[in-house]
């Protein structure tokens, strides 16, 4: 049998004691077995270091790190880079403390790095709510070019249409890479990790498009998002649009980014309608989120149901 590759998996957590053995037993079930999962606990007020440290005890591949005084959302980098200097796998996946993954994950998407070019791979996830209730398929209409970062940095206009993301729970990155750009990033207006950190891979390789899901992904109300949402004029989109702008400024030289950076403000102007529409609807979405994020099953569960089972023949049909 072929040696395995090891697999560093960074879990950042912070009060999700309810959410975090969840989370742990996904990993600790899948079928791809070399891997190891940094739990770094940002100072937890409630049972999460516990729970973490009774795993590690049962199991040699997880460690936990735990923080004397809470770093918060603004050093949420940091905490992925203090995982990150001591992963010591060839690769590195990103799961939250309140998401989980599907058994097969890693096992079908660690193939994507046999292409030597390829520095970052993603897939499709389910939106669960609090309770674990689906409640949106989250998928990719692109072309699989488009999405594969091929041309290198072409991905980059895809993060232009404000509807855009990679979910971090589906997203493995080559360790090279992030080393080489200096660990995870962050912009000063945007405080998560994600879209500053895959900006920037993306003008070092290819990426690679698994379409699979390939993590569950949890939208709670008690969450560094839904309170950075809150709080924005546009449910957080404004300040992504500067964060893009920012990192287009910094690396306008760059031979992936020359062409981009004279098409920014066409692009730009391309979301203002978007962004007015964000504005007005916010409250409206603030509610659905609510009603979206309880616990219970809801009209959003049936909608998900719908919507998966036509995935699935459609994959199916292919």
């Amino acid at each position: 049998m072929t040696k395995q590759t090891t697999i560093s998996i960074i879990t950042p957590a912070y009060n999700h004691g309810q959410f975090i053995a969840k989370c742990i037993t996904s990993v600790r079930s899948q079928t791809y077995t070399d891997w190891e999962q940094i739990i770094v606990d940002d100072a937890s007020s409630d049972d999460t270091y516990k729970i973490a440290a009774s795993f590690a005890k049962l199991d040699k591949r997880i460690k936990v790190i735990k923080h004397a005084t809470n770093w918060g959302i603004d050093r949420l980098a940091d905490n992925y880079n203090q995982a990150l200097k001591k992963a010591r796998g060839k690769y590195v996946a990103i799961l939250e403390s309140d998401d989980y993954w599907p058994d097969d994950k890693l096992a079908k998407q660690v193939v994507s790095f046999n292409d030597k070019r390829v520095a970052l791979s993603f897939g499709n996830c389910i939106l669960v709510n609090k309770s674990g209730y689906p409640i949106k398929l989250f998928t990719y209409n692109e072309n699989h070019n488009r999405l594969n970062n091929w041309p290198v940095g072409s991905i980059l206009r895809l993060f232009y249409n404000l509807r855009f993301a990679i979910i971090p729970v589906t997203v493995i990155i080559k360790k090279s890479v992030l080393l080489k750009i200096g660990g995870f990033k962050k912009d000063t207006i945007y405080p998560f990790t994600d879209i500053p950190t895959f900006l920037r891979v993306a003008i070092e390789g290819r990426f690679a498009f698994v379409n699979e899901v390939l993590g569950y992904y949890r939208k709670q109300q008690k969450s560094y998002w839904f309170d950075f949402a809150s709080k924005t004029s546009a449910m957080g989109r404004e300040e992504l649009l500067t964060t893009l702008e920012n990192f287009l400024k910094v690396n306008k030289n760059n031979q992936y980014i020359k062409k981009l950076y004279k098409d920014r403000k066409k692009l730009v102007q391309g979301q203002i309608g978007f962004l007015r529409i964000k504005k007005i609807m916010k409250p409206i979405s603030l509610f659905v989120n609510n009603v979206a994020f309880r616990g219970n099953i809801n009209v959003m569960t049936l909608v998900f149901l719908y919507q998966y089972a036509c995935y699935k023949a459609k994959k199916f049909l292919k």
